[in-house]
């Protein structure tokens, strides 16, 4: 299903299986909090690349099968290298969502993947037959107003439609949301540099490269916290895996 490159046969010659894990939602202290880099960088990724680092070193010591990792990182930015979204979804972890590339978890809701190819021949699970999305709630929200708690927290970024209690079609306009969310990581630093070697005013590019903004990029790049999109406002009032996320903070 992914396009030619972006496949697990060409991440690893002679792959027969990729292994999905799922886990790591933030935890409910993360959602209490202001700043979304505390739910997309500190509570998630780094522990499941743990995890799929060890998965993958336990396929290959204990089997004897080659297995490639797939931490959360390879899978962000516009052109990943392999889409670990699409990967959980083939695997029964989850079902889309109107929140575009949020993949919710029946049982959690919102979760971070990360995954191991492998060349061990396994029983696949298979997809889902069921939608996690939408929730009873908003398919009544939208029989009532024609919106959902995620499009009415992201209409800038999220839109779609809802027919006889099902998606109809919906669309994640990742560019927005990037622009939105991600203003101090490794294409944040791109920019600003970019607009620092082009300013022909000495003090004003002292100002840029010295200025809270670049600082922050460049902090980020040092202690390998890319936030990609998302400001994870869509999850906040998601009824899924509602009892794991205290109330909106005020």
């Amino acid at each position: 299903m992914a396009p030619e490159g972006h496949r697990p046969t060409d991440i690893l010659p002679g792959a027969r299986s990729v292994v999905v894990l799922g886990g790591r939602p933030p935890l409910r202290g993360a959602w209490r909090s202001h700043n979304p880099r505390v739910i997309g960088l500190l509570e998630g990724t780094t522990g499941m690349q743990g995890l799929s680092v060890r998965m993958a070193a336990f396929i290959e010591v204990k089997h004897g099968f080659d297995s490639v990792l797939i931490p959360p990182g390879y899978s962000s930015g516009h052109i990943p290298l392999v889409s670990t979204k699409l990967l959980a979804e083939m695997a029964g972890l989850g079902t889309r969502s109107m929140a575009g590339a949020i993949l919710l978890n029946p049982s959690h809701g919102f979760l971070y993947y990360s995954a191991a190819v492998t060349t061990m021949p396994l029983q696949a699970d298979g997809p889902l037959t069921d939608p996690v999305c939408p929730a009873p709630s908003c398919v009544r929200m939208w029989e009532k107003k024609k919106t959902t708690p995620c499009l009415q927290a992201c209409p800038a970024c999220l839109s779609g439609e809802l027919e006889d209690g099902r998606v109809k079609w919906m669309e994640y306009h990742q560019l927005r949301c990037h622009t939105r969310a991600q203003t101090s990581s490794i294409d944040a630093f791109i920019m600003t540099l970019l607009a620092i070697v082009e300013e022909p005013d000495p003090h004003q590019r002292k100002l840029l490269a010295l200025g809270s903004r670049f600082r922050h990029s460049v902090e980020n790049i040092a202690f390998s916290s890319e936030l990609v999109g998302q400001c994870f406002e869509c999850m906040r009032d998601c009824p899924a895996g509602r009892p794991h996320r205290p109330a909106r903070p005020r």
